[in-house]
């Protein structure tokens, strides 16, 4: 989900020599660069890209082994919504792997962190880029983004997830959180 440029669909292709992989993304640029990264990788008969929001997923429910969300969850629109998906399109005790910036808790690293995201990173990638509304957005959207930490995992237990490991990785900067569907959640 939120496969966006398709990094993350064609590192599991290639580790995962007989996994058939399905990338979901709402942005049709994004999924048009994936589409060539794809082919280039010659990996167009195993991995399928769809344009689509992660609140209404187009599979039956118990569709899919492992659902991943790499940098992405932060910018889902209706986080509930999507998660009661995600939930339904896994296969019982399916996985769901999320990698997401997080914040550090350590208070050093965090204002080392919060100069350099601040400050640093917008300058360059908008010298780089000459997109500053690209920059200026992921800067803001990881600072809003709430739901790491405990907070994230009372969140995929509140959605019938059982978190069964969670490693923060470069100081705490970024974090992952694997979980399995367990018991049968009821929506109404």
């Amino acid at each position: 989900m939120a496969t966006g440029t398709g990094d993350l669909a064609i590192l599991l292709a290639k580790k995962f020599r007989n996994a058939s992989i399905i990338g979901l993304d709402p942005s049709e640029k994004m999924l048009k660069i994936a589409k060539d990264k794809i082919k280039n990788n010659s990996l167009e008969k195993r991995i399928t890209l769809i344009r689509g929001y992660s609140q209404n997923i187009p599979f039956e429910k118990n569709t899919f082994d492992v659902v991943t969300i790499a940098f992405g969850i932060r910018n889902f629109q209706y986080l509930h919504l999507s998660f009661k998906e995600i939930y339904r399109i896994l296969k019982p005790l399916g996985i769901l792997e999320i990698l997401e910036f997080s914040n550090p808790s350590n208070p050093y690293i965090k204002i080392f962190y919060n100069l350099y995201s601040h400050s640093i990173l917008t300058k360059i990638g908008n010298f780089i880029s000459n997109n500053h509304f690209a920059y200026n957005y992921l800067q803001e959207s990881i600072k809003y983004f709430s739901y790491y930490g405990k907070k994230m995992k009372k969140l995929l237990k509140y959605h019938g997830f059982k978190t069964y490991s969670t490693k923060e990785l470069t100081f705490g900067i970024v974090s992952i959180y694997l979980s399995k569907k367990i018991g049968s959640k009821i929506y109404f």
